[in-house]
C-alpha cells in the first residue's frame, strides 16, 4: 500500500497540475496531463503562453497583440492600461 501512494504522488500528482494547468492556457487537458507525469514538462507548461485570450485566466492586449495574466491592470509588454468595457 505505501508502493502505491508513493506512486501515486510521485506520477500522478504532476499529472493533475499539468491538467489544471493545461486547461487555464486554453491547451489539451489530456495530452499535457499525460505528459506532465514527467515533471520536466510541468516547467514547459508553466513558460508557454496562450495565443489567445482566456476568460479569467489571460488578456489580448489590444495594441501589442501579446497574451499577459488577467490580474494584471496593464500589459506587461507594451504598457498598455487595460481598457474594461463595463467601466463606461
Amino acid at each position: 500500500m505505501n508502493g502505491f501512494i508513493f506512486l501515486l504522488l510521485v506520477f500522478g500528482l504532476p499529472a493533475a497540475v499539468g491538467f489544471k494547468m493545461a486547461l487555464s492556457r486554453g491547451k489539451n487537458p489530456f495530452l499535457w496531463g499525460m505528459l506532465c507525469v514527467f515533471p520536466f514538462f510541468l516547467i514547459v507548461l508553466y513558460f508557454e503562453k496562450p495565443n489567445y485570450e482566456i476568460k479569467g485566466h489571460f488578456r489580448l492586449c489590444k495594441q501589442c497583440n501579446e497574451t499577459f495574466p488577467w490580474k494584471r491592470i496593464a500589459c506587461k509588454y507594451c504598457g498598455a492600461p487595460v481598457v474594461d468595457a463595463n467601466s463606461d
